[in-house]
């Protein structure tokens, strides 16, 4: 027996909670309670991967299926036959994974769980009742780099071969490394080139697409077809490569691949990477644009405000929220707003400094 009722951690309610338990877990609890005087021969738990290796965005599920794992342990301790077998994906279609699209098998796959032909999985249960464990995992584990945390030391390496010699498969800290390399002595208009096309691939391997050319850089992501699972493997896969500490609501706080990039050279930037200057004869002269500016500021800001060496007190911290927003109550406002086509940067960067606080650099 088994629902699903999927959501982020930050998400789960006790009613999600009781749904899921609910089919699976005070079933299997019953089950042993009733079955307590009875001469069996065997008692089968079917389990899930889940429970051992985690599921992006299913949590309770997680928590239910390592219930049933546990509960296993305790007949097997009281004397009574027990097993719990943590299924991996199988290829025939259930009640629980016939609605699972192509994008979702894809997700599935990349996590290392391929899916099993019920021939293999029959003959893996047979096997399974053989060798008198009490917890099993029969799955067809394949994991590619990123592996899940738990595997990380666990399977070997991942290693691969150059021209001259074999490297080993760099984890998430060494990856930052390797990117901050790779922007350093890059323009900041470079830097967010390569960011994007950076977040437009990771986007277009998680939905499945060929390539991130489909991917449009401003198009919101619930517009290109994410949800709380796909939300949370992209953060996965852009923590790993650029060595960041992400939320999980990563693709919710910021909707669409523009503002996520600009989002991840700010935090870049607040771990020391800068940006070389432009080449004076291929670059013109004159103001830094409207964006790079605000994009400073907002440099400034989260430098300000993570800083443990000047942290914002909360007097300071309210003051800046609030005049944030009278600028941005300005900027929305027909009555008072300058008219942007007809404003300098210069004025407009004044503008900002005044109303924010910050002076020009």
């Amino acid at each position: 027996a088994g629902v699903l009722d999927d959501a982020t951690v930050t998400s789960l309610t006790p009613g999600r909670l009781r749904t899921v338990f609910g089919a699976k877990v005070d079933s299997a609890l019953l089950l042993d309670e009733l079955t307590r005087g009875m001469e069996l021969s065997a008692f089968v738990l079917f389990s899930s991967a889940a429970g051992i290796l985690g599921s992006a965005g299913q949590g309770n599920y997680a928590a239910a299926n390592a219930a049933l794992d546990a509960l296993a342990y305790r007949r097997r301790a009281a004397g009574l036959p027990a097993v719990s077998l943590a299924w991996g994906l199988w290829e025939e279609a259930s009640g629980m994974t016939g609605h699972l699209a192509g994008t979702d098998h894809r997700r599935i796959t990349r996590s290392g769980l391929h899916p099993m032909p019920t021939p293999d999985a029959l003959a893996l249960f047979d096997t399974a009742l053989a060798l008198n464990r009490p917890v099993l995992l029969p799955a067809d584990l394949r994991p590619a780099p990123p592996l899940p945390p738990l595997l990380q030391d666990l399977l070997p390496t991942p290693r691969r071969r150059t021209h001259h010699h074999t490297t080993t498969t760099t984890g998430g800290a060494d990856n930052g490394a390797l990117l901050h390399a790779r922007l350093t002595g890059q323009t900041h208009e470079q830097q967010q080139t390569t960011l994007l096309t950076l977040v437009r691939s990771h986007i277009a391997t998680v939905l499945g697409h060929a390539t991130p050319d489909t991917i449009p850089p401003d198009r919101a992501f619930r517009d290109l077809g994410f949800d709380s699972l796909t939300a949370v493997e992209l953060r996965n896969r852009l923590a790993h490569t650029t060595g960041l500490r992400l939320p999980t609501t990563l693709a919710f706080d910021h909707p669409n691949p523009t503002t996520l990039t600009h989002h991840l050279h700010t935090q870049l930037a607040s771990q020391g990477l800068t940006a070389a200057e432009p080449d004076a004869a291929t670059t013109p002269s004159g103001p830094p644009s409207l964006l790079s500016e605000l994009e400073r500021l907002e440099a400034a800001v989260f430098s300000s405000t993570t800083s443990s060496a000047a942290p914002l007190d909360d007097g300071a911290r309210t003051q800046l929220v609030s005049r944030l927003r009278f600028l941005a109550q300005k900027l929305n406002s027909d009555d008072t707003a300058p008219d942007l086509a007809e404003t300098s940067d210069e004025e407009m960067f004044a503008l900002i400094d005044r109303e924010v606080g910050f002076e020009s650099q």
